[in-house]
């Protein structure tokens, strides 16, 4: 009789255990089917532009010996542009990259008989941007690459063996742009570097190494559309 009362005992403490288990666990189902499975959306939307900008150079070089080189002004030049911007990581939305195709020129002017010369180039730039925007306003600053090939000399007689038509450097600067909706205009102001001489060392003498890098101030204005 008491080995009847034990095993009644047992069997309604393991009841009792199982009922406040079932009252501990979550419905699983349930809390599973609260669960949002769908992505969030993206905090920054991405911009894509195309534009054409205008600018008015001053162009010079870096010579060495020095040749009393100045400045010449090239009042035509043009480029074709596209900008990227994309957030980073979705948190940091100041990153952009550029890159154009651009007709423009180069060159320097000398006080020197026989020296000075201006080139016709076609330019394509690879910029980093950086752009902090405030409302209408957008400031930007950028810097980056550029590879150029002369198309053209004022020079009589034109090319010659001695000439290095390639040129490569680095391009940077900064300025601010107004947006309206899918519009913009870009006021901007730069400065190119390079890193080629215009030409072989012995052009001149075989004695006297010559060198002399272009060097150009380039204010420019742009019109840009919004793509998406």
């Amino acid at each position: 009789m008491k080995i009847h009362k034990i095993a009644l005992a047992i069997i309604l403490a393991l009841a009792s255990f199982q009922l406040r288990a079932q009252d501990i666990v979550p419905d699983l189902q349930d809390d599973f089917s609260s669960i949002d499975t769908l992505p969030q959306p993206k905090k920054f939307k991405s911009r894509h532009m195309v534009g054409f900008k205008y600018s008015y150079d001053l162009c010079t070089v870096q010579a060495n010996p020095n040749i009393s080189q100045g400045y010449i002004t090239s009042p035509v030049n043009f480029e074709v542009a596209y900008t990227y911007y994309s957030a980073l990581w979705d948190y940091v939305n100041i990153f952009g990259l550029q890159v154009g195709a651009r007709y423009a020129h180069q060159g320097y002017s000398s006080e020197l008989n026989g020296w000075g010369e201006k080139n016709t180039i076609i330019e394509f730039p690879l910029l980093a941007q950086v752009h902090l925007d405030a409302g209408m306003l957008r400031f930007l600053i950028d810097l980056g690459p550029y590879y150029c090939y002369k198309l053209d000399t004022d020079r009589e007689g034109g090319f010659d063996q001695y000439d290095i038509r390639h040129d490569y450097g680095i391009m940077g600067g900064g300025g601010v742009a107004f947006v309206f909706k899918n519009l913009e205009l870009h006021l901007e102001g730069r400065y190119k570097y390079s890193l080629c001489s215009m030409y072989h060392t012995n052009k001149f003498s075989d004695l006297y190494w010559m060198l002399a890098y272009p060097r150009n101030i380039i204010i420019s204005a742009g019109l840009f559309y919004n793509l998406w």
